[in-house]
């Protein structure tokens, strides 16, 4: 395995994804208080029931970029690992900003109602899956993959065939 073989778009992703890693075990993400007597904090894994496995599934398709780049190995999958990166991305911006605009009870216990507000960690973990799709959109631009397959091949007709020529004829021996 070689690091050096990575490009840029590879590398933004593969960092952005240990980051990502970090932000949701260190940070707290959210945080909700019960009538200022019950204070609860949560990091990512706390504070989601199904965004975080989201979250940890992008992080690591994006790992597995960068180490297939840097092993120049190759899967025999119908579109480009960056492509599905790139999406896995993208769904995972929706689902934080989601988090952001309607924020997930902590401790969902149902008795007394909380406030939640939001913590440094979801801004952070934004912005590193910000950073990791931008990574990932930038290694499939890179390698010339494009969404919607044919986007930059030429278009033929049925009547414009390629005409085979016959061979060239022999010429006799000696």
């Amino acid at each position: 395995m070689d690091i050096t073989r990575l490009r840029q778009g590879e590398r933004i992703a593969a960092l952005s994804a240990i980051a990502l890693i970090l932000i949701m075990f260190v940070f707290t993400w959210f945080d909700t208080r019960y009538g200022g007597v019950l204070d609860v904090s949560g990091n990512a894994w706390q504070s989601y029931g199904f965004t975080d496995i989201v979250l940890f599934i992008t992080a690591l398709a994006a790992l597995g970029l960068a180490y297939l780049a840097a092993t120049r190995q190759a899967l025999n999958l119908p579109v480009a690992a960056s492509a599905i990166v790139v999406g896995l991305g993208a769904l995972s911006l929706i689902l934080i900003l989601v988090s952001l605009i309607s924020a997930p009870d902590v401790a969902s216990s149902g008795l007394v109602s909380g406030s939640t507000s939001r913590d440094i960690g979801v801004w952070l973990g934004l912005i590193a899956t910000a950073a990791l799709t931008y990574g990932a959109y930038l290694a499939m631009q890179e390698e010339g993959a494009r969404y919607g397959g044919r986007a930059g091949r030429p278009r033929r007709s049925r009547g414009d065939r390629p005409r085979r020529e016959p061979p060239p004829p022999s010429t006799p021996g000696p």
